[in-house]
C-alpha cells in the first residue's frame, strides 16, 4: 500500500534520483497520510543504503546523469542490475544515541524535535539478536535488553517513563517486564506494537532462566546456544550466571558455539554475490565467505557522541586507505551507518559489528588477522586494548601497557615526574576533610571531578571553599568507592593542543595548535588556531621538547595527542591520549601533512619521512570552531565549561586568524550582526578586558545595548549605550522584548562564575536571557576570548575581502602556486600583435613579456617611430606587462641608443630571415659603444657568430644574454666563457627541449641534440617560448588567418614542463627559477605584487584536437600531459579562471620600459642549482596542501615543491613574517637521543645514589620507599629493554649462584631468567647436589659459592638462616626465602605489580588471605605496604594462622596511620572494599598435624561467585603455587593478576641484580 503510493507520488512529481517520503500510519487500520516529501537525499538515506546494501546516492547520481536503471550494475552482487529492489534475509535495527545528561536544565523528554547526536545500526537474523546488539552499540556500559538500574523499579517511575518517553524508555520496558507487567499493559502505556513486546518478553524469560544458575553449576549447551541466538553477549551471560566473560567464552567455544559470518547481498541469497559487506550471527549454520586474506583490522569509532564524532571516522578511513595503497588487506569493524568507514568499498572486508572484546576476538579469530589497529577510533577501542593484548591479540603501534601508562593518572603522573615534565598538582581524595585540606594547600580555584569519569564529564571549576562544599554535596557520596580527583586550576592559562606521531618513541611529526579560549573550556568546545599566532617561541620550543620526552617515555609508535596549559612561558601537561585525537583531521588539512598516513606507516613498519613539511611557510591560518545544538535542546544552558557540549565542528582558512575565524563562524550558521549588539558582562575583570572591544564596536558604527550593570560601566568610560532591564523594564526597554522581537543582532553574554553559590534550582536572569537568545535565533557568544576575537574580526571585515581565494579551497589534484611567469623573448610578427599574444600568454600563466617585433612585411623596432607604433598598438590592449626591445641594424647604433629609455633591451639578431639584423661585427662594436652600459643586450647568435659576440662583449666589458640557444656546443661555449669571468646568460626555448617530437628539418634539432640540451640543463638560465612554434607552424602550412603565430606555444609550456617533472627530468624549482626568478634578476624586471598563477600540477589532460597548438604540434595529441593552469591573478585581479579569460576589455598590462633596473647576470643556472639557500627561499609545496595565499606570493619566495632534504632544510633568503616564524617553529624536528634503556637518567633522578650496590638483600626493612621507587623505575626500563631487544646486557661476564635448599619453580626460574637476560651466567646448587648432603655447613657453602659467583640467590627452610649465612659471604646475598621468615624479592615484585595494575599503592585496601602465620611473602609485603600513605590492611586467616604479632608490631611502629584489622571470615563487606585481594596457600610443609592442614586448606577459596562481590577495578594476586585456594575459572577474569605478577617479577629481579652489581649505568 505505502509502496504503491510512493510510486504514484514520485511519478506525479517526476522525481529523478533519490526521494524520501514520510508517512503516518494508523496501526489499527489502513488509514495513512503523507507528512512530507523530500525530492532529495535525506538523513535516513545513509541508513537505508547501509541497511540494504543498495547505494541510493550512487544510483541516484547515475540516474541524474541520464543512465537508465537497468544499465546500472548492482555493485554488491556484480551479477544483477540496480533495477531490482533489495531483498533482505536479515533484520536491521537502528537506535539513536542521546547525550542529554551532559546539559544542565535540558528537557530529557523525546518529541518531534530531534535531540540525538548519533545513531547505531545492528544487523542480525532475528529481531531479538539485532535489538540486543543495537542496545550494546549505543554505549559500552549497556549489556543489552535486560534488568537494569537506569530506571527505578517502582510503578511510578516505570509508568512515568513509559507514558512520557525519554532516552531511557527501552530500559523502562525491560524493568517493567521483570516487575510483571504484561505485554498488553505495556502496549496500553506505550502504543508499541505487541509483536515487538512479545519478542522482548522472550528475552526477559531467557534472562530469568540464566539467572537461576550458580557460579559452580555447568551451563547447558542448549541454553547457551539459545541465549547467543537471542543476542546475549558473553559478558551479559557471565553477569547473569555469576562468572566472568572469558569463562563463558571458553564454555561456548567448548560447545562449538561460535558466530557465523554472513554477507549482505541485497538479493536474499537468490543470486551469487561477491560482496565484502559482512555481519556476525549465531542464527546460521555456515559461513558465507572463506578466510584467506589475513588482513589488518582497523577498529572504527562506533556511534557518534559528544566527544567522538566524524573526526575519528576520517582517521579510520585514512588508515584503511593507507594500508590498501601499500597492498595490505584490510578489515574494517564499525557499526555506525553515518560513517564513510562503513561504506563497503572502503576496505577489503567490512564487518558491521560492535566494538567489544567479544566481537573483536571473534572476528580476529575467524579472519586469522595479521593484527589490529586500535588507535584510530577514539577512546572506545583504547578501552579494550589491554584486554585484547592480554588475550594474545596482536596490537599494531604503541603497546597497550604503555597506553595504560598514559591513561592511568597515577602512572602518567609518576612518569612525568621521572622525565621532568611539569603537571598541575592533583590528588584523588576519599573524604570531605581531605579535599578541603588539599584545596587550602594548593589554593583556589581547583578543578573537581569524580574519579571514575573521563572526557570532561561531570567536571567543574570551583573557586572557594563554599563552592567546593556545594559541589561535593551535589555530587555522589565521596568515599573509597567514589573518590573525587581535585586538580589545581591555573587561571588565565593558555591551553594548547599537540598532535604528534612517533616511531619507536622518536618524534617524527608534531603540530602545535592554540586555543582561543583560556584553559577551562573543554578542548572539544574550544576554538583552535593552527599554526599558533600568539604563542611565544620559547613556549612552543618547550612544548616540542616535552612532547618528544613523553613520546619517548611511553615508547609511542603511532599517533598521540597531548594537551598543555601555558602561562608566562611555563608549561604543564593536562593529559595525554595515545591515539588519534579529534584535532588530527584539522591539523592534517591545515599543514598538508597527513598525520594518520604517517602514523599508519609507522605502526606497520613502512618507510616514513619525518617532518615532510620541514621548512614550509604557511601563507594562511586555519581556525576550527565548534558547532552547538542548543536550539534543539530545550532548556539547556548554552555556556561553555570543562564538560564538552558541542556536537560538531567546522574549519575555515584565511589570510590571518581573524579572517579565518569569521569565515568559520559564518560556516556554523552564525549570522553577522548588522546594527544592534547587546552586552551583558558579569565580572568586573571581564568588563575591563572587554572595554577596548566595546570601543571597537562603537567606532564601527554598531548600536550598543547592555544590561544595567554593564551599561553603567560602559557609560562611565564615555561610550554611548542603551540599558535594557531584565525584570521590571521601562516600556520599550525590556531585555525580553528586544530578544524575542529580533531587535538584537548579536548578544554577548559573559556569565559570572558563581554556579555553586546558588541553589541548584535557582534560575538567573542571565540563564533566562541566554535561553531567549537561543530560542529566538539570536547569535550568542558566551566566552570573553571568543567575544574579543569576533569583535576584532568584525571590525576588520569588509565584503571585498571575501572573494574566493586560493586559501579557501583544495582540489583533488596537487595545487601549486607559482609567481607570474616571464617570457624574455616574445617574437611578434606585427606591431599590433602584442594584444593577442598577451591574451595567450595570460592563459598560459605568463604575466610579463620581453617583446621583439620582426614582421614579414619588414616591420621591426629599429627607430622611434616603429617603437612608438608598437607601444601605441599595445597600450590599453595588452593584458600582460611588457618591455619592448629595439632591434639592432648596421645603420642604427646611434638611433637605437637614443631609444634605450623607452626600449631598454637591445636585440642583436644574426638571423638573416629577420628584417632587422646585423651583417658585420664592426656594427656590433658600434652598438656596444653607443648602447648604455646598464641596459640589456640580447642576441640570437650561434656558432661562429656567438664566439665573435662573446669576444666583443668581453672586450667592451658588456653583459650579454644569448637567446634561443639550440646547440650543445653553444651552451658549452657559454659555460666556458662564464668560467673565464664573462657575464653571459642564456635561454633555451621550451620547445627545443621537446624538439624530438617536432620536425627536425624545421628546428634543426635531432633526438641526440635534444638529449644534449637536457644534459646541459644547469647551464641554461631561462626558458622561453621562442621562435620554434611560429617556425614549425609556417613550415606546416598553418594559415595565419586561422592561427595567430604570436599566440602559439604559451598554453602548452607548463603542461610540457610539468610532464617532465612527473617523469623525473625536472623539478618544480627548475621551472620557477627559469621562468620567473632568473629572468627578473637578469633583466631587472620589477616584481608584480599580488600576482600569481595557480596550477593543478599533477592533473592529467589531453590537448584538445581543435586547439591552435594542436595544429602545429600534432604529437601533443598522442598522449596526455600533466598540469592545468587553473587561475591567473595579476595585481590582485583574476584574469583567467578555469579555462575562461576575464577582463579582455580591460588592459591590465603595463609598459615596463621606464622601470627596468640595471641588468644583472647573477649566478648562472648551474651555480644557482648548487646554492644551498635557494630552496629555503623558494619554500615548499606538498600534496593536498592548501596553496599559499595570494597575498603571500609577492616575491620570488613562492610556494613550490622542494624535492630534496637539502632544499627542505634550507634557510629562507628573506626574514620570515611572524606567522611564518611560528609555522616554522611548530614543525621543527625535536631531536632526542633514544637509548635502549634510560637507566642512567633513572639513577640521576635519584641523586645518583644506589643503595643496593654490593649490598645484601635480606629484608625489606633495609630499604626505604625511595629505594623501592628507584628499583621500580629500573624495573620499568628493564621491561622496555626486554620488549625491544629481548635482553639488557649489563652483566656480561658476571655469574650468579642459584642456591635453593627448598623446591622452587617461580623464584628460582625468575632469578635465573633475570640474570640470563642481563647477559650474565648462572650455576645452580641444591641440598641434594651440593656438599650439604655430606654435612657441610651453610656458612661454608656460601663461602664456596662466593668464590665462584658475583652474587648468590639463596633459599633455605630455616628462618633467619640467610641472614646468618650472609655474615660469612664475600659477595652480595639475595634472600630468596628463609622458611617462614621473609621473602623480600617477592614483596618487591608484589608491590611493583600493584603499582603497575592499579597505578598506585597509596590509599588502597589490601586484604591478605590464607596462612598468614607461615606465609613469608605476606610478612614482607605487609612491611613494604606500611611505607605507603593511607593503606588499609585486612588480615583474613583461619584460627591459629593469623598474621604474626611481630609483623603487626613492625607495621604499627613504622606506620601508625596504617589501619590493620584481623578477620576470620572473608565477608561481603570486606570484598566490596578491597582493592587488592592477596591469596596465599595454606602450606602443607609447615604443618605437623595433617588433620589441621586439611581443615584449613579449603577454608578460603576464590571462585567466580566470590569475584562477583568484588569491585570491577581490583586485582587478585597470589605468589603461587596454588593448591585449590584460587579456582581455575578465575584465571580468565581480567582482575586475575597472578600470572602477570610472575612476569613483573622477572623485571623486578633484573632491576635488583643490576642495581646490586652495577654502581652506575
Amino acid at each position: 500500500m505505502l509502496r504503491t503510493t510512493a510510486v504514484k507520488v514520485i511519478r506525479h512529481l517526476r522525481v529523478v534520483g533519490e526521494c524520501n517520503i514520510q508517512y503516518e500510519l494508523n496501526p489499527h487500520s489502513r488509514e495513512y497520510s503523507i507528512i512530507e516529501v523530500n525530492a532529495r537525499l535525506s538523513r535516513s538515506s545513509a541508513l537505508a543504503s547501509k541497511a540494504t546494501g543498495y547505494p541510493l546516492a550512487f544510483v541516484a547520481a547515475k540516474l541524474g546523469l541520464d543512465i537508465a536503471l537497468n544499465e546500472i550494475r548492482n555493485s554488491v552482487t556484480r551479477e544483477t542490475t540496480a533495477c531490482f529492489e533489495p531483498s533482505l534475509d536479515y533484520v536491521v535495527v537502528k537506535i539513536p544515541r542521546w547525550d542529554l545528561k551532559k546539559f544542565d536544565r535540558v528537557s530529557k523528554n523525546l518529541s518531534s524535535a530531534m535531540k540525538s547526536v548519533g545513531e547505531v545500526m545492528a544487523i542480525g537474523r532475528t529481531f531479538e539478536e539485532t535489538m540486543q546488539e543495537a542496545i550494546r552499540s549505543v554505549d559500552t556500559s549497556f549489556d543489552g535488553f535486560g534488568r537494569n538500574t537506569y530506571v527505578p523499579e517502582t510503578r511510578e517511575a516505570i509508568e512515568e517513563e513509559l507514558t512520557k518517553p525519554t532516552d531511557l524508555r527501552v530500559f523502562a520496558i525491560a524493568n517493567a517486564l521483570h516487575m510483571g507487567y504484561t505485554v498488553d499493559e505495556i502496549h496500553e502505556l506505550t502504543a508499541i506494537d505487541r509483536w515487538f513486546l512479545c519478542k522482548l518478553r522472550g528475552l526477559v524469560e531467557t534472562e530469568r532462566q540464566l539467572n537461576t544458575f550458580a557460579a559452580d553449576q555447568a551451563l547447558p549447551c542448549a541454553l547457551v546456544r539459545r541465549a547467543k541466538q537471542q543476542g546475549f553477549s558473553d559478558s551479559g551471560i557471565a553477569q547473569l550466571t555469576r562468572r566472568n566473560e572469558m569463562q563463558v567464552r571458553n564454555t561456548r567455544e567448548g560447545f562449538g558455539i561460535t558466530p557465523f559470518v554472513k554477507q549482505i547481498d541485497t538479493v536474499a541469497a537468490e543470486f551469487p554475490a561477491h560482496t565484502n559487506y559482512l555481519y556476525l550471527t549465531y542464527n546460521a549454520s555456515a559461513h558465507d565467505v572463506s578466510f584467506v586474506d589475513h588482513g589488518v583490522m582497523v577498529l572504527g569509532s562506533g556511534v557518534y557522541r559528544i566527544g567522538s564524532s566524524v573526526e575519528f571516522d576520517w582517521c579510520a578511513v585514512r588508515a584503511i586507505r593507507t594500508l590498501r595503497e601499500n597492498r595490505f588487506k584490510t578489515v574494517m569493524v564499525n557499526y555506525n551507518p553515518e560513517t564513510v568507514s562503513t561504506d563497503y568499498d572502503e576496505a577489503d572486508r567490512l564487518y558491521f559489528s560492535n566494538i567489544t572484546m567479544e566481537r573483536i576476538m571473534d572476528i580476529y579469530a575467524a579472519e586469522a588477522a595479521a593484527g589490529v589497529i586500535i588507535s584510530m577510533g577514539g577512546q572506545a577501542p583504547n578501552n579494550i586494548a589491554l584486554a585484547l593484548h592480554r588475550n594474545k591479540v596482536r596490537i599494531f603501534g604503541t603497546s597497550p601497557e604503555n597506553i595504560d601508562g598514559a591513561e592511568n593518572r597515577y602512572k602518567f603522573s609518576r612518569m612525568l615526574d621521572q622525565i621532568g615534565v611539569d603537571q598541575p598538582q592533583w590528588r584523588e581524595l576519599t573524604q570531605h576533610e581531605d579535599a578541603e585540606e588539599f584545596c587550602a594547600e594548593v589554593g583556589y580555584p581547583v578543578l573537581v571531578r569524580p574519579s571514575y569519569v573521563l572526557s570532561g564529564a561531570a567536571m567543574n571549576v570551583v573557586a572557594t571553599a563554599s563552592d567546593l562544599k556545594s559541589y561535593l554535596d551535589q555530587a555522589a557520596t565521596v568515599s573509597r568507592e567514589y573518590p573525587v580527583v581535585i586538580t589545581k586550576f591555573i587561571e588565565e592559562a593558555k591551553e594548547i593542543d599537540v598532535d604528534a606521531v612517533a616511531l619507536d618513541g622518536k618524534l617524527i611529526m608534531h603540530c602545535v595548535s592554540e586555543h582561543v579560549e583560556n584553559a577551562g573550556v573543554h578542548s572539544g568546545d574550544a576554538t583552535l588556531v593552527q599554526p599558533p599566532q600568539d604563542l611565544d617561541p620559547v613556549t612552543v620550543r618547550k612544548i616540542g621538547e616535552a612532547t618528544a620526552a613523553i613520546g619517548q617515555a611511553l615508547r609511542v609508535t603511532g599517533p598521540y595527542n597531548i594537551q598543555f596549559m601555558a602561562k608566562n612561558n611555563e608549561i604543564k601537561v593536562i593529559e595525554c591520549n595515545v591515539r588519534a585525537a579529534r584535532s588530527f583531521p584539522f591539523v592534517s588539512k591545515v599543514t598538508g601533512v597527513d598525520l594518520i598516513e604517517m602514523a599508519t606507516k609507522a605502526m606497520l613498519g613502512l618507510p616514513v619521512t619525518p617532518y615532510p613539511n620541514r621548512g614550509q611557510r604557511l601563507g594562511y591560518v586555519g581556525v576550527k570552531v565548534p558547532q552547538f545544538s542548543f536550539s534543539r535542546l530545550q532548556g539547556a544552558d548554552p555556556i561553555l565549561g570543562v564538560e564538552m557540549a558541542s556536537t560538531g565542528e567546522v574549519a575555515a582558512f584565511g589570510r590571518d586568524k581573524y579572517d579565518a575565524y569569521l569565515k568559520a563562524m559564518v560556516a556554523t550558521g552564525f549570522q553577522l550582526p548588522e546594527k544592534n549588539i547587546l552586552l551583558s558582562i558579569g565580572s568586573y575583570k571581564e568588563k575591563v578586558e572587554m572595554l577596548p572591544s566595546v570601543q571597537r564596536l562603537a567606532d564601527s558604527g554598531f548600536k550598543l545595548f547592555a544590561t544595567p550593570g554593564t551599561a553603567d560601566f560602559i557609560q562611565e568610560h564615555g561610550i554611548d549605550v542603551t540599558a535594557l532591564e531584565a525584570d521590571t523594564a521601562r516600556e520599550g526597554y525590556g531585555l525580553q522584548e528586544y530578544l524575542s522581537n529580533n531587535k538584537i543582532d548579536l548578544y554577548v553574554n559573559l556569565p559570572s562564575k558563581n554556579k555553586f553559590r546558588r541553589p541548584a534550582t535557582y534560575v538567573s536572569n542571565g540563564y533566562r536571557s541566554r535561553r531567549l537568545a537561543i530560542d529566538f535565533s539570536v547569535p550568542l557568544i558566551t566566552n570573553v576570548k571568543c567575544a574579543k576575537m569576533f569583535i576584532e574580526a568584525l571590525a576588520r571585515f569588509s565584503v571585498e575581502k571575501w572573494d574566493v581565494e586560493s586559501v579557501d579551497y583544495v582540489t583533488s589534484h596537487r595545487t601549486t602556486v607559482l609567481p607570474g611567469l616571464v617570457d624574455v623573448a616574445a617574437l611578434l610578427p606585427a606591431a599590433d600583435s602584442l594584444a593577442s599574444a598577451s591574451r595567450a600568454a595570460i592563459c598560459g600563466g605568463f604575466t610579463t613579456l620581453g617583446v621583439s617585433v620582426f614582421g614579414a612585411d619588414g616591420t621591426a623596432a629599429t627607430d622611434d617611430r616603429a617603437v612608438a607604433a608598437i607601444k601605441n598598438a599595445s597600450r590599453g590592449r595588452a593584458l600582460a606587462d611588457y618591455v619592448v626591445a629595439v632591434a639592432a641594424t648596421d645603420a642604427n647604433p646611434a638611433a637605437a641608443a637614443a631609444l634605450s629609455a623607452d626600449a631598454p633591451i637591445l636585440f642583436v639578431s644574426f638571423d638573416k630571415r629577420h628584417p632587422a639584423h646585423v651583417d658585420a661585427y664592426n656594427t656590433v662594436s658600434e652598438h656596444f659603444k653607443a648602447w648604455p652600459p646598464s641596459a640589456a643586450v640580447v642576441t640570437n647568435a650561434a656558432g661562429n657568430d656567438l664566439a665573435s659576440m662573446l669576444l666583443l662583449a668581453s672586450l667592451f666589458g658588456r653583459q650579454l644574454h644569448v637567446t634561443d640557444v639550440r646547440s650543445a656546443a653553444d651552451l658549452d661555449l657559454i659555460d666556458l666563457s662564464r668560467t673565464r669571468g664573462l657575464s653571459v646568460t642564456c635561454d633555451v626555448s621550451v620547445f627545443a627541449l621537446f624538439a624530438d617530437r617536432l620536425p627536425s628539418s624545421v628546428t634543426g634539432l635531432s633526438a641526440d641534440a635534444v638529449h644534449a640540451l637536457w644534459a646541459r640543463l644547469p647551464t641554461i638560465d631561462c626558458f622561453t617560448v621562442g621562435a620554434i612554434p611560429a617556425q614549425v607552424a609556417r613550415a606546416a602550412g598553418v594559415s595565419e588567418a586561422d592561427v595567430n603565430p604570436a599566440a602559439l606555444g604559451y598554453q602548452v609550456v607548463l603542461p610540457l614542463l610539468y610532464t617532465a617533472v612527473a617523469e623525473g627530468r625536472l623539478k618544480s624549482s627548475d621551472i620557477v627559477e627559469r621562468l620567473c626568478t632568473a629572468p627578473r634578476r637578469i633583466f631587472g624586471l620589477p616584481e608584480q605584487p599580488d600576482t600569481y598563477v595557480e596550477i593543478h600540477q599533477d592533473r592529467s589532460v589531453r590537448v584538445p584536437p581543435k586547439s591552435d597548438d594542436a595544429q602545429w604540434f600534432p604529437d601533443l595529441l598522442s598522449k596526455p600531459v600533466r598540469c592545468v593552469v587553473h587561475r591567473v591573478v595579476m595585481r590582485g585581479k583574476t584574469l583567467f579562471l578555469d579555462g575562461k579569460l576575464y577582463a579582455q576589455d580591460t588592459a591590465a598590462g603595463r609598459d615596463l620600459g621606464h622601470v627596468l633596473r640595471a641588468m644583472s647576470s647573477g649566478p648562472s643556472g648551474k651555480q644557482f642549482a648548487q646554492t644551498p639557500a635557494v630552496a629555503g627561499a623558494l619554500g615548499i609545496q606538498t600534496d593536498s596542501v592548501r596553496p599559499t595565499s595570494a597575498q603571500a606570493v609577492r616575491s620570488p619566495s613562492v610556494a613550490i615543491e622542494a624535492e630534496t632534504v637539502d632544499e627542505a632544510n634550507a634557510e629562507p633568503a628573506d626574514e620570515p613574517s611572524a606567522l611564518e616564524k611560528t609555522a616554522l617553529i611548530t614543525t621543527r624536528t625535536i631531536e632526542r637521543p633514544l637509548p635502549v634503556t634510560r637507566l642512567a637518567d633513572v639513577l640521576a633522578r635519584h641523586g645518583n645514589k644506589n643503595p643496593f650496590f654490593m649490598n645484601h638483600v635480606l629484608s625489606v626493612r633495609q630499604f626505604t620507599r625511595d629505594d623501592l621507587h628507584l628499583l621500580f623505575a629500573v624495573a620499568q626500563e628493564m621491561r622496555t629493554g626486554v620488549q625491544r631487544a629481548g635482553m639488557v646486557p649489563l652483566l656480561s661476564g658476571r655469574v650468579m649462584a642459584s642456591v635453593f635448599y627448598e623446591p622452587s619453580s617461580r623464584t628460582a626460574s625468575s632469578l635465573q631468567a633475570a640474570m640470563l637476560r642481563l647477559g650474565g651466567q648462572v650455576f645452580t646448587a641444591s641440598s641434594e647436589t651440593s656438599s650439604v648432603a655430606k654435612g657441610e655447613t651453610l656458612e661454608d657453602s656460601v663461602r664456596t659459592f662466593g668464590s665462584y659467583a658475583d652474587v648468590i640467590a639463596l633459599r633455605h627452610p630455616q628462618p633467619g638462616s640467610v641472614q646468618g649465612a650472609a655474615r660469612f659471604a664475600n659477595t652480595p646475598v639475595i634472600n630468596a626465602g628463609d622458611g617462614v621468615g621473609e621473602h623480600p624479592t617477592q614483596a618487591m615484585l608484589d608491590t611493583f605489580t600493584i603499582r603497575e595494575e592499579l597505578g598506585t599503592v597509596n590509599g588502597l585496601t589490601v586484604t591478605l588471605v590464607g596462612d598468614l602465620k607461615n606465609g613469608r611473602t605476606v610478612h614482607s609485603l605487609a612491611r613494604v605496604l606500611a611505607q605507603y600513605k593511607n593503606v588499609t590492611l585486612n588480615y583474613v586467616a583461619p584460627a591459629g594462622l593469623g598474621m604474626p604479632g611481630s609483623v603487626k608490631r613492625d607495621v604499627a611502629l613504622r606506620a601508625p596511620y596504617v589501619v590493620q584489622t584481623e578477620y576470620s571470615e572473608l565477608s561481603d563487606e570486606i570484598l566490596a572494599n578491597t582493592d587488592v585481594l592477596y591469596i596465599t596457600r595454606v602450606q602443607k610443609e609447615r604443618f605437623d598435624n595433617l588433620d589441621e592442614y586439611e581443615q584449613a586448606k579449603s577454608m578460603f577459596v576464590v571462585d567466580n561467585s566470590l569475584m562477583r562481590k568484588c569491585k570491577r577495578n581490583m586485582i587478585v594476586m597470589h605468589p603461587l603455587p596454588r593448591v585449590g585456594e584460587v579456582a581455575p575459572e578465575v584465571d580468565t577474569d581480567q582482575r586475575a593478576a597472578y600470572f602477570r605478577q610472575m612476569q613483573y617479577g622477572m623485571f623486578v629481579r633484573m632491576a635488583l641484580l643490576a642495581l646490586v652489581l652495577c654502581c652506575d649505568f
